[in-house]
């Protein structure tokens, strides 16, 4: 069961740490507060790669078998990494990148 609650929780971080990124590139807004360069296709190719690390973990995950806790470890991961949004989001420049837009 703490291999299902670990993973769920990764999997709900990486879930929701990777839509605003794909969401901000697909409406061609290069502006993100990863330490990767501010275009929007690297917002989209970071969103995917978010994706697919989270799928993955869901997989392996086997929520099947612990319903309850490996839902409620996700949803634990989307509002943690929600939490994190909610400070570097706003920040402009939370990386000290060269290419970041004051």
């Amino acid at each position: 069961m703490f291999i299902t609650i670990l993973l769920a929780l990764v999997a709900g971080f990486f879930a929701g740490n990777g839509l605003p990124y794909y969401v901000q590139g697909s409406l061609g807004v290069g502006r993100n507060p990863s330490p990767f360069p501010d275009r929007p296709a690297v917002s989209v190719a970071v969103g995917v790669f978010a994706f697919v690390i989270s799928g993955t973990a869901w997989y392996f995950a086997d929520v099947p078998s612990n319903p309850l806790a490996g839902w409620l470890s996700a949803a634990a991961g989307v509002l943690v990494v929600a939490l994190i949004h909610t400070r570097t989001w706003n920040d402009p420049n939370p990386w000290g990148k060269r290419t970041a837009r004051g």
